[in-house]
């Protein structure tokens, strides 16, 4: 049986659900361990932030031909490159500049002489945010490419 209660959201009340749910003791030991070390005081906030965490690797993860490729959302696309054989001048730019209404800033970090970080903001549709990652991930001295990806549910 569910339980309502209103909390405050800014100035709007919304309700919630109130849910009980049964857990191996293990899992619940190594959640609480899990939980204290990313400094989760509330078991309900952990709770809360793992399902929104599952929410958007869904999200994220999704068929496009299901119906749902216009699920928006925002995040966060990590390129380590080596600048020797990647062409960010040419390649990167033009794919960047094709994307600017997804885009909302870049980041440029050098590490180590020719190796660099580059984080890319975006925002907008799933499909289109995996459109650019998979263009940029298509150029040569990638090393690796991460998306982070958070759904506006």
């Amino acid at each position: 049986m569910k339980k309502s209660k209103k909390t405050h959201v800014g100035n709007k009340k919304q309700k919630v659900n109130k849910i009980s749910m049964s857990l191996p003791p293990m899992l619940l030991v190594e959640f609480e361990k899990s939980m204290q070390n990313a400094g989760y005081t509330d078991r309900s906030k952990a709770i809360q932030a793992a399902l929104h965490s599952f929410v958007d690797d869904y999200y994220w993860k999704g068929n496009d031909d299901n119906g749902d490729s216009s699920t928006n959302g925002a995040g966060v696309i990590i390129l380590l490159y080596d600048n020797r054989i990647y062409s960010h001048d040419k390649k990167s730019v033009h794919v960047q500049h094709s994307y600017s209404d997804i885009i909302s800033a870049a980041t440029h970090v050098h590490l180590e002489h020719d190796i660099c970080l580059e984080s890319i903001l975006v925002r907008g549709q799933r499909k289109k945010i995996k459109e650019l990652a998979m263009k940029l991930s298509q150029n040569r001295g990638i090393k690796s490419v991460k998306v982070h990806f958070m759904s506006i549910v």
